[in-house]
């Protein structure tokens, strides 16, 4: 699951927002090489931190007795996914991505390859997901400079498109940064009317809005680091047209981590973790991405990765801290985003979180992965052998709140979560995983 990086590393600035991508966000860059312990970032330990107390808890438990022998509870799953073999999609290997999302009928694809000094951003579409073609011009991103990497991609909620991100602005400072294409060709950058140092880090639209979510550094004017010294702040960026931008500072958001974002029904929510030892997690909500409203109660001990609407719901997915497993994957959802109900989800390994989720047709299905294969800390317990890491897991729910471990698919290997998505398209499932040199593609069809 931890595959060699092919390419140098970002810049340290960089580096902490990729520490920050999806719980995505919770696993830092040493994890991405095999034989490096997983190290926590100065300003994005949070959910890293998550990790790094499960692991601990399931080598307190008994790590030997999980090297013997998985752990296997019975999946309770009436229904199934019926999966195709692995595609080999578009042949390159992204850095941040690949991102998926669908406009105008047809499956697009973004992400950004690492070029040793900077990165270079490309489009790919399908109009079957199985079949890609590169729709995005060879620099189309690369009109100021070729340090803009890719968070996010996004319909635009009237048949176009938006990739957010961020831009080097000189030494360790990024600036917040969007794209905004009609055709998935052609690409505009966005009016995102700030130039301070921050990125956007997640994207979700719906008709007549958009709003993207992210991070940036600016004075506070009260309380929480004195007057006018300048702190970390959630901002959430709004748009009717993609084009030109309106900022915002969510409130009481002072040293927090954004994680996730979605649309729902009730406007738009955005989850994200605090920056304390401790693991908590805050939801913010607004009817129209213009006004936000932070929920009253904190997630207590829950790390989001992403969120889903399903019907009146709106259902944030991560995992929550285990006494005998580290890690289980965990789910809390709401109707009216101030009261939010947990929920947890079976599951057959130790050390396993929620990694995406996406609705298909009436039903919200979640991909997951086990975190045993990780090293925690300078050399934890070298001399046993870590075990093969499992399949991936897969659940369905009907309701936003109970969810159906699906049966065990041996076939379905993911690469690195960090470059693992999912999302629908006509009815389908689509998986997007970075392979070996290649995007690898899972294709499924749920089955009644």
């Amino acid at each position: 699951r931890f595959r060699a990086a092919p390419h140098p590393e970002p810049s340290e600035r960089l580096q902490q927002a990729v520490d920050a991508d999806r719980i995505r966000a919770s696993v830092s860059r040493g994890s991405t090489r095999p034989g490096l312990s997983l190290r926590l970032s100065g300003r994005r330990n949070v959910l890293a931190g998550l990790i790094g107390l499960a692991a601990t808890v399931v080598l307190a438990a008994g790590l030997l007795a999980v090297v013997a022998s998985r752990l296997t509870q019975t999946a309770a799953a009436p229904g199934a996914i019926q999966w195709e073999p692995a595609i080999k999609g578009p042949g390159v290997t992204f850095l941040f991505g690949p991102y998926l999302a669908s406009a105008g009928g047809r499956l697009y694809m973004a992400g950004s390859i690492s070029l040793g000094s900077g990165y270079t951003t490309e489009v790919w579409a399908s109009a079957d997901g199985a079949t890609w073609e590169r729709v995005s011009q060879p620099g189309a991103f690369e009109k100021y400079g070729s340090g803009f990497a890719a968070f996010g991609l996004s319909d635009d909620g009237n048949g176009g498109l938006i990739v957010i991100g961020s831009i080097g602005t000189g030494g360790e400072s990024r600036a917040a940064m969007a794209w905004h294409s009609s055709d998935g060709v052609t690409w505009t950058r966005a009016d995102t009317g700030s130039t301070d140092s921050g990125e956007l880090m997640r994207v979700a639209a719906r008709p007549g809005s958009i709003v993207a979510f992210g991070d940036w550094t600016s004075p506070v004017s009260s309380g929480a680091t004195g007057s006018g010294e300048a702190a970390n702040q959630l901002g959430a960026w709004f748009s009717a047209d993609g084009e030109t931008w309106r900022q915002v500072i969510l409130p009481n958001s002072v040293s927090y981590i954004p994680t996730a974002l979605t649309a729902w029904k009730g406007g738009f929510a955005a989850v994200a973790a605090k920056n304390t030892a401790e693991s908590v997690s805050s939801v913010w909500t607004s009817s129209d991405g213009r006004t936000w409203e932070k929920a009253p109660v904190d997630l207590a001990g829950f790390g989001s990765t992403a969120m889903a609407g399903l019907g009146d719901r709106v259902v944030a997915v991560g995992a929550r801290l285990d006494s005998k497993l580290g890690m289980v994957p965990a789910s809390w959802s709401s109707t009216d985003g101030r009261t939010w109900t947990e929920s947890d989800a079976s599951t057959r390994d130790p050390a396993i979180m929620f990694d995406d989720v996406t609705v298909v047709g009436e039903d919200l299905v979640a991909i997951g992965s086990s975190r045993m294969g990780a090293s925690f800390g300078p050399s934890v317990v070298p001399e046993i052998t870590q075990p093969p890491l499992p399949a991936e897991s897969v659940w369905t729910s009907g309701d936003g709140k109970t969810w159906r471990l699906l049966a065990e698919n041996s076939a379905l290997k993911f690469g690195f979560n960090l470059n693992t998505h999912i999302t629908s398209f006509r009815g389908r499932v689509v998986v997007a995983t970075q392979g070996g040199g290649a995007v690898e593609i899972f294709l499924g069809d749920p089955v009644p």
